[in-house]
């Protein structure tokens, strides 16, 4: 198991974690809204595999969309919320790099939400593109986010705002999640690298308790393309607006990309 991965693990299984996404709901931002979109508009209700799944946010956006359901996640104890939040619906706990429990061409539309395909190294990335093509059926879709790794804020280092309050018990809560986020920006630098095509780059969501494959627009466009996608890539910014060769990136923390497996 690669080091991005122990992190990351440890991070997604702490009970603070797992409160974080009983509650969370809606969309995250304009480019999530814009991407559902997209799936509204299709003319047939699909067949939907929802990974890295979580709590189930993203099971309530599709309630309307989708004509069968499975939602899935590498953690256990967020299978478990999901199950709790969304009783009657199908939850696995499942790798999306070994997506082997579906047949090909089982699904219509594969969405990897909230940039939990960041959660794993470049070459497990590499086999969740491959697994996703294999189980769309043909003319299906694929809808990720997935960070930037030119953002300004991974250069910058910024970190999320101390939470003010009149309650004294909380104020020195935070203070300690505050401290023991630099304990683990600073112990996990030295995992962090940059390659041609992306980087391993520390993030400060979960006081920074992860870590997160970051990438550019072209060599998205590559990956997909190598794991067997259609040329035709939409990708978005936060705010739903599209992106293309012209746009000015380094403000834009993330991507939404919405991807096609060719048809027959």
């Amino acid at each position: 198991m690669s080091m991005i991965e122990v992190i990351n693990r440890r991070t997604w299984k702490n009970p603070l974690s797992v409160r974080y996404y009983r509650i969370h709901s809606g969309y995250v931002d304009e480019g999530e809204r814009e991407v559902f979109e997209i799936l509204r508009a299709l003319p047939k209700r699909p067949r939907v595999l929802d990974i890295g799944v979580g709590g189930g946010r993203t099971t309530a956006l599709f309630d309307e969309i989708a004509d069968d359901y499975v939602g899935i996640d590498y953690t256990p104890e967020m299978v478990d919320l999901a199950r709790a939040n969304h009783p009657g619906l199908t939850f696995r706990n499942m790798d999306a790099r070994d997506l082997g429990a579906f047949a090909d061409a089982s699904f219509d539309v594969a969405m990897f939400s909230f940039n939990g395909i960041d959660s794993v190294d470049h070459a497990g990335r590499l086999d969740v593109l491959r697994e996703v093509s294999r189980v769309l059926a043909p003319g299906g879709l694929f809808v990720f986010s997935t960070f930037h790794s030119e953002w300004e804020g991974f250069r910058n280092r910024r970190y999320r705002r101390t939470i003010l309050s009149a309650n004294p018990f909380k104020i020195a809560a935070r203070l300690v999640w505050y401290g023991l986020g630099m304990i683990r920006a600073r112990r996990n630098r030295r995992h962090e690298h940059r390659g041609e095509t992306h980087a391993i780059l520390r993030h400060f969501a979960h006081d920074y308790g992860i870590m997160v494959h970051a990438t550019t627009p072209a060599a998205i466009r590559s990956e997909l393309s190598q794991a067997g996608f259609d040329a035709e890539v939409r990708i978005f910014d936060e705010n739903g607006r599209p992106i293309d060769e012209t746009s000015p990136l380094d403000h834009i923390q993330y991507f939404h990309v919405v991807c096609r497996k060719p048809a027959v």
